[in-house]
């Protein structure tokens, strides 16, 4: 039946409520589209290694470890006693325990379905790790900081004597798999990780910095670890970027080499 038949349809009005003594009308269309509109997506988090992170990334990196470093000592009361020592930040160890504290502590709190259990794990984990700076990293920096002063990287005879050591030992035979030879021969533009090794070993293979093992330089040219060996560096920008970051994490290793030069030293004459 219509209208123009001679009957009016009833015409349903718009439901409404009060709120604070005004007459509001409620969108009930609005409503529905909210209930069926997807849940925001979680938040995603950057977690890299230091070293590959850009200058941008590593200042911005420490820049928030510093400020969550400083809630938790406030936070946990970790200035009684000095459980958390005034020099955590001076032990790259302490450095990347609490980096991955933090990010640990992030992935726990803003999951999509927090755990309990996981925090209690996480806040014995903390435990461990301050009571490791204080027994293990810092032990000897109840007085005053006392850093490492002979690096590995810098020791020519060490990295030889931990090249040359048999990492199977204890392991049966038996239980060893056969070895993966790269099918793919040594070339103008790829080399064997056999063949960068002994490269490596006889002081021919330059790493891209003290920390960063992953490009190297050889044969003046830079190359690239992939699976099954290396690959040359034939692009002439990615060559040039290679200098540039080498240049920069070059002042880097100097300025941490003069740093603990003088704490040698300073060392040597409080001795």
């Amino acid at each position: 039946m219509t209208e123009s038949e001679g009957h009016s349809l009833p015409r349903l009005k718009p439901r409404t409520s009060l709120r604070a003594g005004r007459r509001s009308t409620v969108d009930l269309n609005f409503l529905r589209r909210r209930r069926c509109e997807p849940a925001p997506a979680p938040k995603t988090r950057h977690f890299a290694e230091w070293h590959a992170m850009d200058s941008v990334e590593r200042q911005a990196a420490w820049k928030d470890l510093v400020a969550w470093v400083t809630w938790l000592h406030d936070r946990y009361e970790l200035g009684m006693e000095e459980r958390l020592p005034p020099c955590w930040a001076e032990h790259p160890g302490l450095i990347e325990e609490f980096y991955a504290l933090k990010a640990w502590r992030e992935e726990i709190y803003e999951s999509a379905q927090p755990s309990g259990q996981a925090a209690r794990y996480w806040h014995a984990e903390m435990r461990q790790t301050i009571h490791a700076a204080l027994t293990f990293y810092a032990a000897g920096c109840r007085a005053e900081h006392q850093g490492a002063t002979d690096p590995a990287q810098a020791n020519d005879r060490l990295q030889r004597r931990w090249a040359a050591a048999d990492h199977t030992a204890g392991i049966p035979s038996h239980l060893l798999r056969p070895s993966r030879t790269s099918s793919r021969p040594d070339s103008d533009v790829f080399l064997t990780n056999a063949t960068m090794g002994q490269n490596r070993l006889v002081g021919r293979v330059q790493p891209l910095s003290q920390t960063v093992h992953n490009i190297v330089r050889y044969d003046g040219s830079w190359w690239v670890s992939t699976n099954g060996g290396w690959l040359r560096v034939t692009d002439t920008d990615m060559a040039a970027k290679c200098n540039e970051r080498a240049e920069v994490l070059a002042r880097a290793d100097a300025a941490v080499a003069r740093r603990q030069a003088r704490e040698t030293t300073a060392s040597y004459e409080r001795g």
